[in-house]
């Protein structure tokens, strides 16, 4: 009986080595069950926005101090109801609205204000057509209604933020006021 070729025997023993590191990784046998901190920068930001955003301690103490007793909703959305409304009824969802607003970063800096512009803005609530942050807001506001919303990064522009104007993760303040619900 002939031997068989050495190449032959080392392929074997190569494909055996392969199916059993390919069996192990794939099982998750060897897995850590805290793998520790990502290594980069991008490894980060994907872990972290697996889970539920969450807002800077820094930016969550200025928010402390600068609007203390803020309301919080489920979604993250702040707001202090600064003047309420006269009207009965509540914006509903495919309504149009018309409102006044100046936009601020935590820090102070404005971004936009149609205050200022003499301008005010028109949008139908709950349909995508402001940062999601605006669509929750104004469905519960009345007309007169004034309040001050501190909308989180991924209620207002994400992660990407709005350069060069608004910054990545950034959290914003609206004083906005409901002047006219159709």
């Amino acid at each position: 009986m002939p031997k068989p070729p050495r190449s032959f025997l080392y392929l074997a023993l190569l494909g055996a080595f392969l199916l059993t590191a390919a069996f192990v990784v794939r099982s998750g046998m060897l897995a850590r069950n805290d793998p520790g901190p990502p290594l980069n920068s991008a490894m980060r930001e994907a872990v972290e926005d697996q889970g539920m955003p969450r807002i800077s301690e820094a930016d969550q103490a200025l928010i402390a101090e600068r609007y203390p007793g803020a309301q919080i909703t489920q979604s993250g959305l702040m707001y202090l109801v600064r003047t309420p409304g006269l009207d009965p009824t509540r914006a509903r969802i495919g309504q149009t609205v018309v409102a006044h607003y100046d936009g601020r970063l935590l820090d102070g800096t404005r971004f936009d204000s149609s205050f200022e512009r003499r301008e005010p803005i028109t949008f139908q609530v709950g349909l995508g057509q402001v940062v999601k942050g605006w669509d929750e807001a104004f469905l519960g506001m009345r007309k007169g209604e004034r309040r001050t919303l501190i909308v989180p990064y991924w209620l207002g522009y994400g992660i990407q933020g709005r350069p060069p104007t608004i910054p990545p993760r950034s959290t914003l303040v609206f004083d906005v006021e409901l002047l006219e619900m159709r």
